[in-house]
């Protein structure tokens, strides 16, 4: 009898063990670098290589975004960099959709806007439409998330977004019902372009950041000062159990 209660409660333990650590949400950081510029005129900057080649040696998984404009007058180079680092080709990047032209605008009443905030409803969903038209053709690949330029949108936006049913997620938007929201809590950059180790564990212990963790970097704009303290951001996080996706996978973790 007792062997008999003995095996049950090891049964039940196990069971009930086994639920509680699939309960358990795991840390997810997504590295958010903007800025992606692939034409003639406009480069890939090294800085974006240096990154990818550092995701591929700790195979860790970064996600970038694309500036589209630039592939009306793209440089082959470049367009094959990226379908041979897409994650959906064995890569460990995901593209997303940061925009036509990332430029400011003057809105109707005289104010700084963006493209995403301030130009009208039909102007928005030409750039989302034209923007994930042109990356496909180039490319074979599909956009699945969107961060607007300078992480500045309006009540258009969510309206405008739905010419590309693919944009199912959303970096730093607000609250939408059509969309996952992937949010933000602290920095990693100062400034643009200037990462400080220092700063961020001073923010991490002070708040305590949920997951996901979205972390935005400007690469091509990093020296090398930057990039190593990026560095070691990300070997802090992989010491606290923080694992990396990309928005895609974790928007897949989210709908299970």
């Amino acid at each position: 009898m007792l062997k008999l209660l003995f095996k049950s409660f090891t049964f039940l333990t196990i069971v009930l063990g086994s639920s509680a650590i699939a309960a358990e949400s795991p840390k997810v950081v997504i590295w958010k670098f903007d800025d992606v510029r692939v034409g003639e005129k406009a480069r890939l900057l090294p800085g974006f290589k240096r990154v990818s080649d550092w995701a591929v040696k700790n195979k860790t998984v970064i996600s970038m975004g694309v500036i589209c404009d630039s592939l009306t007058t793209p440089n082959v180079d470049d367009v094959t960099w990226i379908k041979k680092n897409a994650i959906e080709n064995g890569g460990y990047i995901e593209f997303w959709l940061h925009g036509w032209d990332h430029k400011k605008i003057k809105k109707a009443d005289g104010t700084d806007g963006s493209e995403f905030n301030g130009s009208d409803l039909e102007t928005q969903k030409k750039h989302f439409k034209d923007a994930c038209d042109i990356f496909n053709k180039n490319t074979q690949l599909t956009f699945n998330t969107f961060g607007a330029p300078y992480n500045q949108n309006d009540e258009n936006t969510s309206a405008a977004m739905d010419v590309s049913p693919n944009l199912t997620n959303w970096f730093f938007g607000p609250k939408d019902k059509k969309r996952i929201i992937l949010g933000r809590s602290i920095n990693m950059e100062v400034a643009t372009g200037k990462v400080s180790y220092d700063k961020f564990i001073q923010d991490y212990k002070t708040k305590t950041p949920s997951s996901p963790l979205v972390l935005q970097g400007h690469v091509g704009q990093w020296d090398d000062s930057s990039y190593n303290d990026f560095v070691k951001i990300s070997d802090f996080l992989s010491k606290e159990g923080w694992i990396a996706q990309t928005p895609r996978q974790w928007a897949g973790s989210v709908k299970k």
